[in-house]
């Protein structure tokens, strides 16, 4: 039963990577969209969230033992994810503004986190395969390697507290007041709705297993295999990459998506 339910679990999982994969070349290859920035930092953190999910499943189902440089690569980009969404939000609903200049300190993280997967990197091959082969016998040894600056567990706490406060300023944007209220700018709020609204369950249910794997630090290895979770996490992460797929072909004058990178 318990095996039935994780290949459920991975199956949900690999649905939403293939939707959302799609969602994200069809907006890279749409004309307007690709010129959007808006759209484009919508791409980055669903790429992001690909990602991060694409390597669970690597660690979960052990091929990650066949492919040991693209372990540890993704850390920094995870903290990306939120920040990207906010800021796709913020200029699909004020389109006219621009990126300024005390905006850049938001990739603080991503530029320390890159620092700091530089051991993992440096090793040799012998030295990744051996701590792969404890990472996918004992999933907690992915909190606890040496293999960094700092801390492993420490990403995950920091991460989900930085998208936790970037998902609250997110749907502030939302009820935000806006200078008018014409149809095309209702067209935007409700497509930046639908997509936090699709967004948020599955950041706050990785954020509830994170705080699970906190205080039960002994059991964290169970707890992130539990198959329950696993569909759980894959059932939202599924819903949202629908989104992004289904979002992505809908043409581009039903939402008045505005040519913001486009100069004649």
């Amino acid at each position: 039963m318990h095996k039935d339910l994780e290949i459920l679990g991975i199956s949900f999982a690999v649905c939403g990577i293939v939707f959302s994969f799609f969602g994200i070349f069809f907006r890279l290859t749409d004309p307007i969209r690709r010129k959007n920035k808006s759209e484009l930092l919508l791409c980055l953190s669903s790429a992001a969230m690909l990602w991060h999910v694409f390597m669970y499943l690597m660690v979960m189902t052990g091929h990650i033992l066949q492919f040991p440089q693209l372990y540890n690569k993704g850390i920094p980009f995870y903290y990306l994810v939120a920040p990207s969404a906010y800021f796709a939000t913020y200029f699909c609903l004020f389109p006219q503004k621009k990126l300024r200049l005390a905006d850049w300190p938001h990739l603080l993280p991503f530029a320390l986190a890159l620092i700091d997967i530089v051991p993992y990197a440096l090793a040799n091959i012998q030295a990744k395969q051996k701590l792969l082969q404890l990472v996918v016998n004992d999933m907690q040894e992915g909190f606890s390697h040496s293999y960094g600056f700092i801390d492993q567990k420490w990403h995950y706490v920091v991460k989900f507290i930085l998208a936790f406060g970037y998902l609250m300023a997110q749907w502030r944007l939302l009820y935000l007041p806006q200078e008018q209220s014409s149809q095309v700018e209702k067209k935007r709020k409700r497509y930046m709705f639908f997509f936090t609204a699709c967004y948020s369950p599955h950041l706050l249910l990785q954020g509830s297993v994170l705080l699970s794997m906190w205080f039960n630090m002994e059991q964290s290895s169970h707890i992130i295999r539990d198959a329950k979770q696993v569909i759980w996490v894959s059932v939202f992460y599924l819903t949202f990459s629908m989104w992004m797929f289904f979002s992505a072909k809908t043409p581009t004058w039903k939402l008045s998506l505005p040519r913001l990178w486009i100069h004649k």
